[in-house]
């Protein structure tokens, strides 16, 4: 590859309640226009895979609006579950008004005759999807996802800067009536939680028999195997612990917080002290109505990732044995459990799995990876994952750290949709990193690196100053705070310019 400065060289930078939240297209967002490469051939070429696959399943129809699919293939439909994982890499597609419009569709559907549920799946004609649901006291649901729903929109407020996301009154209210009527509705109050009936909110006289969906209106996790015997999966908590943070976000009343805040502490404390066995130094993924516990679900299914995708564990040894066992089991997974593992394996610090996982699940010998929620999750992982981009248009902020180690390769991102505009980001080892800004504001980077070099040069200037030390998941790391104008190209590097 050469020196650093070479690949600037080489690298190309060049409302009411019953309206829809508006969407019009930005110039500088267009569809699939973001483009991946890379030293490593078959990176790139499991970008194009994904990407090509992903953009596949991009629809307009006339009578549900914009959206892609997200659930089996053939369905011509959208699920609660697999849109909320699906948003990022759509985000990173320039699909978030897609996104946009499905989320609404969820929203704007919730109602008291469903106890206050939605649609856990609608079709391209705008129904709920037949094959899961007979009518609102008869369908199929998973009840994380009203807090999937609610943890996606701020996610993509955070990506895209778009406030329709959590303020439009649909968006609000759908918030709203999740914290307080749904949980309150299913019983999943934090003290109520091990203790709640299995079978719930049934009309009087229902019975398998008679009511198609009795044992699947209102299952306490994605695990879909257990009938109407598990009381309570543990991949129902960290959904729920992340609705509850981004309403303490969104919520002004001191009141409110103190006790929204003291029911995440004790959603917390339910994983630690109650789904945590300490001596088995494992996490127990199923607590039954006969008061039995499981630890494994059968092949391919392991529902602890959720505690990572969404941040809710902070023990270096629960986060280890999290790791560990899907370290060790990352090629047998189903393929719903599997697309999560690049983005968890870059984000605490195992690189050299969340590559093999990107290779892995594009690779053509992969079971079912043509599933829509994979090249979607894949997309999202490149860019979230192996180059490390994390956004916040609303304050112009961008956080970046490289997922490849070895110091001659290389990575490039063109063109990712940021807010009004979009940026290009190169990285070479963990050591180099070139950040063009195309939006019309002044961005805020914060570049991590890997710590241990002698020098570091901004813009081709040695700093006197050594930048700020931290930890990144047991990595030592080093990073700087640069302003980067619009238009502007800036390089932070370990290695000296050219001469």
């Amino acid at each position: 590859m050469g020196l650093f400065i070479t690949c600037i060289f080489i690298f190309i930078f060049i409302y009411a309640c019953d309206q829809k939240p508006s969407q019009e297209d930005s110039p500088n967002t267009q569809i699939g226009e973001v483009e991946f490469t890379s030293s490593d051939s078959t990176l790139q070429q499991a970008w194009g895979w994904a990407k090509t696959t992903a953009l596949s399943y991009v629809r307009e129809d006339t009578i549900v609006g914009l959206w892609y699919e997200s659930a089996l293939p053939g369905r011509d439909a959208f699920c609660m579950r697999d849109v909320a994982h699906q948003a990022s890499g759509a985000a990173v597609l320039g699909l978030q008004e897609h996104t946009k419009n499905m989320l609404f569709l969820f929203a704007s559907n919730i109602s008291e005759s469903k106890d206050w549920c939605s649609y856990w799946e609608i079709n391209k004609n705008n129904v709920p999807a037949p094959i899961d649901y007979k009518n609102d006291k008869d369908f199929w649901y998973n009840l994380p996802a009203n807090f999937d729903i609610i943890d996606a929109c701020f996610r993509m407020y955070s990506w895209t800067g778009d406030t329709d996301f959590i303020e439009h009154p649909v968006f609000k209210s759908f918030q709203h009536r999740t914290m307080n009527e749904y949980v309150d509705s299913w019983d999943l109050n934090a003290d109520r939680l091990m203790h709640r009936q299995r079978i719930m909110n049934m009309p009087e006289g229902a019975t398998p028999d008679n009511h198609h969906y009795y044992d699947n209106r209102g299952i306490p996790g994605y695990y879909e195997g257990a009938g109407g015997n598990m009381k309570l999966g543990i991949d129902l908590l960290p959904p729920l612990y992340a609705a509850w943070h981004w309403y303490h976000n969104n919520t002004n009343s001191d009141d409110d917080n103190y006790a929204i805040r003291l029911e995440a502490y004790k959603i917390d404390s339910l994983i630690r002290n109650e789904f945590w066995d300490s001596e088995r130094e494992a996490f127990r993924l199923i607590y039954y109505e006969d008061g039995s516990w499981d630890y494994s679900v059968g092949n391919g299914s392991d529902f602890t990732q959720s505690l990572l995708h969404y941040n809710v564990i902070d023990d270096s040894l629960m986060i280890k044995s999290v790791l560990d066992n899907y370290s060790d089991n990352k090629e047998s997974l189903t393929i719903e459990l599997a697309s999560h593992l690049p983005d968890i394996f870059f984000r605490y610090g195992r690189p050299d799995d969340g590559i093999f996982m990107l290779k892995h699940l594009t690779d053509s010998n992969t079971y079912r990876r043509e599933y829509p929620e994979n090249p979607f999750a894949v997309c999202g992982a490149f860019i979230t994952g192996l180059m490390g981009i994390s956004l916040h248009p609303t304050s112009d902020y961008i956080k970046t750290f490289s997922g490849i180690k070895a110091a001659d390769a290389w990575t490039s991102v063109e063109a990712l949709p940021y807010a009004d505009g979009s940026v290009n980001l190169l990285h070479q080892g963990q050591h180099s990193s070139v950040l063009k800004n195309l939006s019309s504001d002044t961005l805020l980077w914060q570049a991590f690196f890997e710590k241990g070099h002698e020098s570091w040069y901004i813009n081709g200037f040695e700093q006197e100053y050594d930048g700020q030390i931290s930890r990144w998941y047991g990595i030592n790391v080093v990073s700087w705070m640069v302003e980067v104008n619009p238009g502007e190209t800036v390089s932070i590097s370990a290695q000296p310019p050219a001469q």
